[in-house]
C-alpha cells in the first residue's frame, strides 16, 4: 500500500508484485515492482523497483484494493525480468487462472506494435509453443511434471491432445506423444474422485488401449518424487519409440 501511495496517481503494481497478487507462483518478494509513466521523477526508496516507460497503456484492475497493471502488462514485465523457462511457467499459471490466453498475448503484442522491445521474443516463443493447444495445464501436478520432463531433456510432448474413442467421444489427453501413442495423465487420487472417478478413468484407458495407446497415470503421491516419475516416463517413452521403429510382422486382428 505504501508503494501505491508513493507512486500515486499513475503508478501500478506490476511485474512480480502484480503477479504475486494475481496468484502466480514463485514471484520475488525482495522489492516491490511498480510501473510508472516516463515523466515520473521521484526518487524511489530501495524497497521499490520502479520501471519507467514511454509505452504507457494504463488499464488497471483492482485486487484487494491494490491498483494493479493488466494481466498482459504484468506478463510483459515478467518477460523482461525472467528467463524463458520462468516466464513460461508464469504464463501457464496466468492462463490456468483465466487471466490471459496465448491468443490474448499475440493480440496484445500486435495491437501495441511492440516487436523488438525487451521481453517480447520470450512471450512470442511461448505463444508459438501453445499453437494448437486450446487449454492450459490442468493442475500444479501436471505443470510440475512438464517442467521435470524439460529438465531431463525428454522430447517435448503435445498438450491436451484430442483423441476420438471408438464410442465417438473425443477426449483430451493431458500430456501426449502421438507418434508413439503414449500419454501421461497426472490425475487425482481415489480420495478426490472416489469409485466413480476411478471406474470412469479405467474405462477411458481401456478405450484408448483399443486404439493402441498406453496411458500412464499418476496421483498426488507423485509429488514425493517428481524426478523419479519423469525418469520412469522417459524410459517408457524410449521403449515405445524403439517398438514403433520395428514394423509389426502382421497387422493386428479385427474383432467385432
Amino acid at each position: 500500500m505504501a508503494a501505491q501511495l508513493y507512486t500515486a496517481p499513475d503508478g501500478l503494481l506490476s511485474g512480480w508484485s502484480g503477479g504475486r497478487l494475481a496468484g502466480l507462483r514463485g514471484m520475488p518478494t525482495q522489492t516491490i515492482h511498480v510501473t510508472v509513466p516516463d515523466e515520473f521523477r521521484r526518487d524511489a526508496p530501495p524497497w521499490i523497483d520502479v520501471h519507467r516507460t514511454t509505452w504507457w497503456d494504463a488499464d488497471p484492475w483492482s485486487i484487494d484494493a491494490f491498483v494493479v497493471a493488466s494481466p498482459m502488462r504484468i506478463l510483459f514485465g515478467l518477460a523482461q525480468a525472467f528467463n524463458q523457462h520462468r516466464l513460461e511457467r508464469a504464463a501457464e499459471d496466468a492462463w490456468h487462472l483465466g487471466l490471459i490466453t496465448p491468443t490474448d498475448a499475440a493480440d496484445y503484442l500486435e495491437r501495441h506494435r511492440c516487436r523488438g522491445k525487451d521481453g517480447v521474443s520470450k512471450i512470442e516463443r511461448w505463444v508459438d509453443r501453445c499453437d494448437g493447444q486450446d487449454r492450459p495445464a490442468q493442475s500444479n501436478l501436471e505443470r510440475s511434471l512438464l517442467e521435470e520432463f524439460e529438465r531431463i531433456g525428454l522430447q517435448r510432448p503435445v498438450r491436451q491432445h484430442p483423441l476420438t474413442l471408438p464410442s465417438g467421444e473425443t477426449i483430451h489427453l493431458d500430456i501426449a506423444w502421438p507418434a508413439i501413442r503414449l500419454a501421461v495423465e497426472p490425475g487425482a487420487s481415489w480420495f478426490h474422485g472416489g469409485d466413480l472417478r476411478q471406474r470412469r478413468d479405467q474405462g477411458r484407458d481401456r478405450a484408448c488401449a483399443e486404439l493402441g495407446w498406453l496411458i500412464i497415470r499418476f496421483d498426488e503421491t507423485m509429488r514425493n518424487d517428481v524426478h523419479a516419475a519423469a525418469v520412469q516416463v522417459a524410459r517408457v517413452h524410449a521403449r515405445r519409440t524403439a517398438d514403433h521403429r520395428t514394423p509389426p510382422s502382421r497387422p493386428p486382428p479385427k474383432f467385432s
